[in-house]
C-alpha cells in the first residue's frame, strides 16, 4: 500500500487536464478519485483504478513496439516508483517556474528605457 498515494494524485493531475480536452477522460478522472479517497482511507481501491491504468498503458507500450518498457512498466511497483518519480520531477520543475516567473514580475529584465519596441 503507497502512502498517501503520489501516483493516483499524478493520475488525477493527468485526467484533470486531458478531461478538459478529451471528454472520455472524465469518467477516469472520477475512478482516479474514488481511488485516491480510498487509499487515503487505508483500503483497497474499490474500483482498481491504478491496476486497470498499469495494464492499460503496458498493453499501449506494448501495442506501439516498446515491449521492454511495456513490461517494465507492468510491475506494479515499477508503475508506482516511476510515477513518484515523475510526480517530484514534474514539481520540482514547477516550482522553479514559478520562482522565475515571480522574480520576472517584481524585477522585470529590461525597463521601458532600454527595451522599447
Amino acid at each position: 500500500m503507497v502512502i498517501f498515494c503520489i501516483p493516483c494524485l499524478a493520475l488525477i493531475a493527468y485526467f484533470a487536464v486531458a478531461g478538459i480536452f478529451f471528454p472520455r477522460y472524465r469518467l477516469y478522472l472520477k475512478d482516479a478519485w474514488i481511488c485516491f479517497t480510498d487509499k487515503l482511507r487505508r483500503r483497497r481501491c474499490s474500483v482498481s483504478f491504478d491496476n486497470r491504468m498499469r495494464v492499460d498503458l503496458s498493453a499501449w507500450l506494448a501495442g506501439r513496439g516498446m515491449v521492454r518498457m511495456g513490461r517494465f512498466l507492468y510491475s506494479e511497483r515499477n508503475f508506482n516508483t516511476m510515477l513518484t518519480v515523475l510526480v517530484i520531477v514534474s514539481s520540482i520543475v514547477s516550482v522553479y517556474l514559478s520562482i522565475l516567473l515571480i522574480q520576472f514580475w517584481f524585477s522585470p529584465p529590461c525597463t521601458e528605457a532600454t527595451c522599447s519596441v
